[in-house]
């Protein structure tokens, strides 16, 4: 019984031996477009001076993206809304309960 048992574990040495080695085969080469997408944006890269840059943008571009934004260079030229006078304010509040001068209004 004793022999049965080793040959047994002989062949389960031998298959597990001949798995890991098919496992274990040899790595294949990289190709070119594999190394190239590795190396996209290293400037160490040989290809690097060739890249595509993305486009500047244009000075309306960047004015519509700072639109509004106080730390533009811009931001003191731009449009400001009319203020309201003190008459059209009063104006407004003539018939307004909450209004200050709502108690000094003349009779209706």
């Amino acid at each position: 019984m004793s022999s049965k048992l080793s040959l047994s574990l002989a062949t389960a040495l031998a298959l597990s031996i001949a798995a890991s080695r098919t496992v274990q085969a040899a790595p294949t080469e990289p190709t070119n477009a594999e190394i190239d997408a590795t190396e996209q944006g290293i400037p160490a890269s040989i290809d690097y001076p060739n890249r595509m840059t993305p486009p500047r943008a244009t000075n309306d571009e960047i004015d519509a993206a700072e639109k509004g934004l106080p730390a533009s260079t811009d931001y003191q030229n731009r449009p400001t809304p009319s203020r309201s006078t003190n008459d059209e304010i009063n104006a407004a509040e003539r018939w307004n309960p909450d209004s200050p001068d709502y108690k000094d209004r003349p009779a209706p």
